[in-house]
């Protein structure tokens, strides 16, 4: 009962579009852009994240070695205002590195507000112990980063863009600590700390 029923409805589909011929193109007009937007859909929705922004990317300062081991370097991905990544620096004969969450306030003003790593100059805390609290500048003056300022106030950038690696930027963005960074503000209660 239910096939004859569909091959009756069919047949009456068909000789309704049949019968009057313009019926059926404009159907066919009109849907077809509601099937292109139900196609750009999955393209419009990404499975993770996109970050970019002006303080996206690697950057480097190797003024005074030779070593590329030895430059002091950011690693950033920004989404909308907020950028996440990784820094690193070589000091005394020692290698630091950690992570960062700074807020962009402009093009190319940001403030850094929350940093881990190996305790020295950046922080006094260890990214398993939780965030430490910090407001310090980040500025992108002359297309160079700046994590400090000048007495006068002016910006002192001394870190050049250089390519990153689409694999390094597609590890760093799977992480998991990255993908809670560029999506909430951090839980910077340390480890361990009673409620």
């Amino acid at each position: 009962m239910r096939s004859s029923m569909m091959v009756m409805l069919l047949g009456l589909v068909a000789c309704t579009g049949a019968g009057n011929g313009q019926a059926g193109s404009e159907a066919e007009t009109s849907a077809e852009p509601v099937a292109q937007e139900v196609a750009a859909v999955p393209d419009a929705v990404p499975e993770t994240p996109q970050a970019g922004g002006a303080f996206a990317g690697q950057w480097e300062a190797c003024e005074g070695t030779n070593a590329p081991e030895e430059c002091g370097r950011y690693v950033l991905l920004q989404q909308g205002d907020r950028i996440c990544g990784t820094w690193s620096y070589f000091a005394t004969g020692k290698s630091y590195s950690g992570r960062i969450i700074a807020r962009a306030t402009s093009p190319t003003e940001a403030k850094r507000t929350h940093v881990c790593g190996r305790p020295g100059s950046e922080t006094d805390t260890e990214c398993e112990n939780g965030w430490q609290t910090v407001d310090k500048p980040l500025r992108i003056c002359d297309g160079k980063l700046g994590d400090m300022t000048r007495a006068d106030g002016s910006c002192f950038a001394d870190y050049q863009s250089v390519p990153l690696a689409d694999e390094a930027r597609v590890a760093l963005q799977a992480e998991p600590w990255m993908q809670a960074c560029l999506a909430r503000d951090p839980d910077v209660a340390p480890k361990g700390a009673g409620s």
